[in-house]
């Protein structure tokens, strides 16, 4: 193995349950042994030793194996299992330990105990020996380093179990068959990937590795398979976030597409609302995140191959409805009331609908997912067209699952809120030509160029023609080289590395083409899906993007761009064929 996928400096060689992660972190110079346990940890470095000397190996990476080289001499590594990590190296030493406590159990087993990691690790050398060796006079009871070889050129091995509270050996299996087996379980998931054109398939592997290596598996507060953001440094699930993976995963893996939901209804709180994140250690309220939920799942269903067990749609169908009370019981200006509004028709929403201004607000940036768009300049609460229009979809999909389920009064009920909803928005939020955004306890029209007043697409045919031209038309003035700047690049708010002041960011772009597409703009919706596709083959799969250049920032492997990127890139392929004309939404 001499090619290199990816440069571990920017995307972690990790494997699918796994909590460890083995890369190059940022500021540092040097491989690492790292773990996600309450946030990034870097648990230990590892370097290379020849002749005694630490040396800077060239590095490969594949998903299932890194190689490290330098001259004849080489390290093989590999994952066992989500728990373990084989080496394999020849001609090479490998020093491990650094600043942690190191010690010893038997001749040829070191504990390496990183307390802020929250986890011990066993090394046990299967062939070679280990030297454990002290280099801080402040620590003298433990070794500080573990440095594992062999004599001459012969072949050594090492095992690391990950363990917390004791450790138990487990069934060693032959390196080579570890090998094989990561990599038939990462082709296997590479096969359940959307699939996508030649020119996109390069990128459609990495983005594969980087949903399949940044899962993990049950621990803590995570109760169930699921993806990280990141396994750099955003190493956490945050609400919306989660919707896009959902959405990328559904129609191969569907148990672990709905997993990502369901990772969610398992924090949902006794108000409704859905954490805005969650590790193994930590989750927090503090803010929310606009309700794409709806709209995802809904998604979801039309692309897995069956319909979800009866109790998985019941569950679904109950906490996406308390998630929508929420927003419209304590989100709204009428919340004062004090009335919980539970029921369809109940009189606190008669009275929310009376108000001069019935929508719900954003109580932050962070709020909206959006955190630092200019959109929020002169402050909180804010109506934002953005959320009445997804807590609309939300509701349809709402009204449709309760079909399903035979709850045809609660379907009707949820028909009806949606259409008040949107007539609510159109009343006060719509200009003659563009959406604006309103103070909540003043009224007063905001203004900005921000790419949220035209996400109200995402509505389709519920718009009238004139409104979706207007919206196609304001779209449009986003649009770069490379995709939808969040702010326009003419704006004086607009910052190269503004986060969302600028930069093209995956969830905003998916939302504007599922958009175009309803309302027929299929050219435009190809326009702005060949340039995010092209974009993430030339600069990976990053939080987001330079929206003049399409140079990544902020985190450099980021899973819901990834999930974007493989739902666009089918979608493409589906646009290539000669027998597809249109991909238009029903």
């Amino acid at each position: 193995m001499t090619e290199s996928l990816f440069d571990v400096s920017q995307v972690p060689f990790s494997y699918f349950g796994s909590w460890m992660a083995i890369s190059i972190p940022r500021g540092e110079e040097k491989l690492f042994l790292r773990n996600y346990h309450s946030r990034p940890n870097n648990v230990f470095p590892l370097q290379v030793l020849v002749d005694g000397e630490i040396v800077t190996p060239e590095i490969a990476a594949k998903p299932w194996a890194l190689l490290l080289r330098h001259g004849d001499a080489s390290i093989e590594i590999c994952f066992e299992s989500a728990s373990t990590v084989r080496m394999r190296g020849q001609g090479m030493a490998l020093r491990l330990g650094d600043r942690h406590l190191v010690y010893s159990e038997a001749p040829n087993r070191v504990v390496i105990n990183e307390r802020a990691a929250l986890r011990r690790y066993q090394l046990e050398v299967l062939k070679g020996s280990v030297e454990r060796t002290q280099h801080v006079p402040t620590q003298p009871m433990y070794p500080v380093f573990a440095t594992v070889s062999a004599p001459g050129n012969d072949c050594w091995e090492l095992a690391i179990d990950e363990f917390w509270s004791t450790w138990q050996r487990p069934d060693r299996a032959d390196f080579d068959a570890c090998l094989a087996a990561s990599q038939d379980a990462f082709s296997a998931f590479l096969d359940a990937m959307p699939p996508a054109r030649p020119q996109d398939e390069q990128a459609r592997v990495l983005a594969s590795y980087v949903n399949w290596a940044f899962t993990v598996g049950p621990c803590g507060l995570i109760k169930r398979p699921t993806l990280l953001m990141s396994k750099n440094w955003m190493a956490n699930v945050w609400s919306w976030d989660q919707c896009f993976n959902a959405m990328a995963l559904a129609a191969g893996q569907p148990e672990l597409s709905l997993d990502q939901m369901l990772t969610l209804v398992d924090h949902q709180d006794e108000f409704g609302s859905y954490p805005d994140s969650i590790n193994d250690v930590v989750r927090h309220y503090n803010f929310s995140k606009p309700p794409v939920h709806g709209w995802a799942f809904g998604e979801m269903l039309r692309r897995m191959p069956e319909r979800p067990a009866p109790d998985v749609m019941e569950t679904m169908y109950v906490s996406l409805s308390r998630q929508a009370d929420w927003w419209m019981t304590y989100r709204t200006r009428s919340s004062e009331c004090g009335t919980r509004n539970a029921e369809c028709g109940s009189e606190r929403e008669s009275e929310a609908q009376s108000s001069a201004f019935a929508l719900p607000y954003y109580l932050h940036g962070n709020d909206s997912g959006w955190d630092n768009s200019t959109m929020f300049d002169k402050g909180v609460p804010l109506v934002a067209p953005d959320l009445a229009a997804l807590l609309v979809l939300q509701m349809d999909v709402l009204s449709e699952l309760a079909s399903e389920l035979d709850r045809g009064d609660e379907a009707a009920c949820w028909k009806a809120r949606a259409d008040r909803i949107y007539e609510a928005l159109m009343r006060e939020l719509w200009m003659g030509d563009h959406f604006v955004s309103r103070l909540a306890n003043s009224g007063e029209a905001v203004e900005s160029k921000s790419l949220i007043p035209w996400l109200p697409l995402i509505l389709g045919d519920r718009l009238p023609a004139d409104v979706r031209e207007c919206l196609r038309k304001g779209m449009q003035g986003h649009l770069t080289d490379w995709g939808l700047a969040t702010e326009r690049i003419d704006s004086d708010c607009y910052q190269k590395d503004g986060y969302w002041r600028g930069p093209i960011w995956a969830p905003a772009t998916l939302i504007a083409v599922t958009g175009l597409d309803r309302c027929g703009f299929t050219e435009l919706a190809d326009e702005v899906s060949e340039k995010f596709c092209r974009m993430c083959g030339k600069s990976g799969f990053a939080e987001n993007y330079d929206a003049v250049t399409g140079d990544s920032l902020c985190d450099p492997a980021y899973t819901w761009t990834a999930s974007v990127f493989l739902l666009l890139a089918e979608r493409m392929r589906e646009r290539d064929r000669p027998t597809n004309s249109s991909l238009t939404h029903d």
